[in-house]
C-alpha cells in the first residue's frame, strides 16, 4: 500500500512513486513527491532545481 501525504489544501500525494514528480497544488504551491520525498516550494523553478539535485545524487 503506498504512503500518502496531504497538503494543507487537502490535496493528497503518493510519496512512493518510482519517479519524482512536481505537481502544482490547488493553493498555488509546488509539490515535489515520489521516491520517498514530499517537499513543498513557492516557485516552480525551485521545485525543479531540487528535483534535479536529487536525481543527480541518486544516479551517480
Amino acid at each position: 500500500m503506498p504512503r500518502l501525504r496531504a497538503t494543507e489544501s487537502g490535496q493528497v500525494y503518493n510519496i512512493d512513486l518510482p519517479e519524482l514528480k512536481v505537481t502544482r497544488d490547488t493553493d498555488g504551491i509546488y509539490v515535489l513527491h515520489g521516491r520517498g520525498h514530499f517537499l513543498t516550494f513557492d516557485t516552480r523553478e525551485a521545485a525543479f532545481e531540487r528535483k534535479k539535485e536529487i536525481e543527480y545524487t541518486t544516479f551517480r
